[in-house]
């Protein structure tokens, strides 16, 4: 049976075709650069580097306090953990900031393959975000630990500000699942299976499975148990992640709450030797145990993981599992296994601090310290310091020597606080709480400080040893600011109906509804000569132990 071409196409017509498709061919090989050479990089792939460049040519010329732990009752060490606040909308760091830097890529070109063993070597340099890019970026692995339950709600920051900067990024959860371009890792999978299968924690931990597996919220399921849970998963993601990236200098881990400043991190390893054995972090105790708080983040050098991984034995992994199952906390759990190891923690603080900007007691102590992590931060908080941490590094940026000035607390109070801060500022909470005059009520509203612990006798004596002036204080606005001003360390105020809180430190705080009737204040003359007396802090002063 002979062949028969579709109709309209006949001999003469599939010749000319032919022709065609090999003209184009030839155009192709002869006049358009090949894949990798430089002209055929387009103004899109080549994103953030040459956006830069070009863009600076002209200007520079050049391109939970329930856990039950005390913390490290030592100096500057010594630390509390506060509640959550909100941060309100504040300007532009620097004038003359061109807003159309781009800080990260756009995904399509930049996000992190699933497979966390593909590194930056691999990527065509000019697809790579410059953050990406700063000298160490790529023996760092930045470890994430969060829970099944909240993974939607907190991971999401995470993803679309850091882990683009990140080469070596890892998620951990309790559950192995992906998010868009990025795989979640199960960290407890290898746990024992006398645990999995009879222990109360892991009764949440299949609940959340199963719900997974039929396509149900598992985000209903209740926080407390994931948090009963968390504690299995600090000494297993070490380990998992010290099998992906064996030969990594650092391995960082951070809450999913917790914001990291990549560059001041980047700079503060660059001081340090990562063949030497270091763990650190916010130093607390728990009994006997000195350990670095998770929330803030901890730091571990190679040569501590490779301590770990050396006496990571089966019976000694049952010892951990054992003591795991009757412990509060994972953090305390890896400060035993590296007491084990023989590596003693030390202390970053304030560098690794336990609160967001809104929430931070701005003291002497960290005035001129860089500020790398910042825990306790809402979406919206990490947004901001996003935000801040681009408009630096564009400011800052030396083709040179990149990233290589660090941003000081100082830096932060200019651009968090100073905007916001003013003699009276209606429908605002900043916190103020080392003296609350009020006269107690039964319906009296909490007032998120000590004097809400106190039973009605000790409200009642705290109000009858007021003096005259303190006990009207209550009474306005004016009356609050009067108290203030007579108090020479009181710095800033609050005052609702029937409270006056002063505070002798200096705090931002939050917006709050205006039903609460709340407004806050600072003594502006008495914030300016604390800024003064502090100086313009010319070097950076690095605090670890040891260092």
């Amino acid at each position: 049976m002979a062949f028969a071409l579709p109709r309209g196409l006949g001999p003469v017509r599939l010749t000319i075709i032919f022709l065609v498709l090999l003209s184009l061919l030839v155009f192709r090989s002869y006049y358009l650069p090949a894949p990798g050479q430089p002209d055929a990089v387009s103004a899109a792939s080549k994103g953030w580097l040459s956006g830069f460049q070009s863009e600076f040519a002209d200007d520079t010329g050049d391109v939970d306090l329930d856990r039950n732990y005390s913390p490290l009752e030592d100096g500057e060490n010594n630390q509390t953990l506060s509640d959550t606040a909100d941060l309100a909308d504040t300007p532009d760091l620097f004038e003359d900031k061109d807003d159309n830097i781009p800080f990260n890529p756009t995904p399509s070109t930049s996000s992190p393959p699933k497979s966390p063993s593909t590194t930056v070597n691999s990527l065509d340099a000019s697809d790579i975000p410059l953050c990406r890019q700063l000298p160490g970026a790529d023996q760092v692995v930045i470890i994430v630990k969060t829970g099944a339950t909240e993974a939607f709600a907190r991971l999401p920051q995470q993803l679309l500000t850091l882990a683009e900067c990140v080469p070596k990024f890892m998620v951990f959860s309790d559950m192995a699942q992906d998010m868009g371009d990025f795989h979640i890792y199960d960290a407890l999978d290898e746990v024992g299976k006398e645990y999995k299968e009879n222990h109360e924690d892991f009764k949440f931990y299949n609940q959340v499975h199963d719900a997974h597996a039929i396509h149900g919220d598992v985000s209903v399921l209740g926080s407390e148990k994931g948090w009963n849970l968390d504690k299995w998963k600090n000494i297993p993601m070490l380990h998992k992640a010290y099998t992906v990236y064996p030969d990594a200098d650092w391995y960082m881990t951070i809450d999913a709450d917790t914001y990291l400043g990549w560059t001041n991190l980047l700079l503060l390893l660059n001081k340090m030797d990562p063949e030497e054995p270091l763990y650190a972090g916010c130093v607390y105790w728990h009994g006997p145990t000195a350990f670095a708080q998770g929330g803030t983040g901890y730091l571990l050098s190679k040569a501590s993981v490779k301590k770990f991984e050396e006496i990571r034995t089966p019976e000694k992994i049952a010892d951990w599992e054992k003591e795991t199952s009757t412990i509060c906390c994972g953090d305390v759990m890896l400060g035993v296994a590296m007491g084990h190891a023989g590596v003693s923690v030390s202390g970053a603080w304030p560098m690794f601090q336990v609160d967001p900007p809104s929430g931070l007691t701005w003291s002497d102590a960290y005035w001129c310290k860089p500020a790398i992590t910042w825990h306790h931060s809402p979406t919206y908080e990490v947004e901001a310091l996003w935000d801040f941490e681009k408009a630096w590094l564009n400011k800052t940026w030396d083709d040179e020597d990149p990233g290589s000035v660090p941003y000081l607390y100082k830096d932060a109070f200019e651009y968090f606080v100073e905007p916001v801060i003013g003699k009276e500022v209606p429908n605002w909470d900043n916190l103020s709480g080392d003296m609350t005059y009020t006269k107690p009520t039964e319906d009296h509203v909490k007032e998120d400080n000590d004097w809400d612990w106190k039973n009605a006798e000790e409200k009642q004596k705290l109000w009858d040893d007021l003096k005259d002036g303190q006990k009207k204080s209550v009474e306005s606005i004016k009356d609050c600011v009067a108290a203030c001003t007579q108090d020479t360390e009181c710095i800033q105020w609050t005052w609702h109906p029937g409270t006056c809180k002063l505070q002798k430190t200096i705090k931002l705080g939050r917006t709050v509804d205006a039903k609460k009737e709340t407004t806050s204040g600072w003594m502006l003359e008495r914030v300016q000569e604390f800024k003064k007396t502090r100086g313009s802090c010319e070097d950076a002063t690095w605090s670890v132990d040891g260092m």
